[in-house]
């Protein structure tokens, strides 16, 4: 699953939703829906990543992050070589 990290980075940086919304001109709905600490959305449109990545000053992987849901194994996919079996 990809999570945003928007959250750690307004909390460092002492940011409210409101501010984001009018840093990047998106609704206060849409940057309180993207504020949230879990991470966790629907779509994110290219669009919108890239009037975060200004607002932030920051490239796109300081804002999302991939999260494995389900263990490889479980899928049939083979472990990378060398990776630790078990």
């Amino acid at each position: 699953m990809v999570q945003l990290l928007i959250y750690q980075l307004m909390k460092t940086r002492g940011i409210t939703a409101y501010a984001l919304s009018q840093g990047t001109d998106l609704g206060y709905p849409s940057a309180y829906r993207l504020s949230r600490p879990g991470g966790v959305f629907g779509r994110l449109h290219a669009e919108t990543l890239d009037h975060l990545c200004e607002f932030f000053r920051v490239q796109p992987g300081k804002l999302i992050r991939w999260v494995p849901a389900v263990p490889a194994a479980r899928h049939g996919l083979a472990a990378p070589p060398g990776a630790p079996k078990g």
